[in-house]
């Protein structure tokens, strides 16, 4: 049988414990800066008829529906920055 201390128990069941926090944390960001968007005016549309602001996962489309009225948005030019 392994003799230990109390002690020494503690100190590994805390090292585990940090080691399984740090990497969840690590996990988590990893999933996050995966999925993030990287937001530009040209994704961001405004419906004229219900004036609903809202953004696409596209940045080449000029033209959509707006998810809130259903109305078809033009991305108009000068409205890009």
């Amino acid at each position: 049988m392994i003799g230990s201390t109390f002690s020494a128990i503690f100190l590994i069941a805390l090292v585990l414990w940090l080691l399984l926090i740090l990497f969840l944390w690590w996990r988590e960001e990893s999933r996050v800066r995966e999925n993030e968007w990287r937001i530009s005016h040209r994704q961001i549309f405004h419906c004229d008829n219900c004036g609903h602001s809202f953004v696409t996962r596209d940045r080449e489309i000029t033209i959509c529906r707006c998810p809130y009225c259903n109305e078809i948005c033009v991305r108009r030019r000068n409205h890009e920055l």
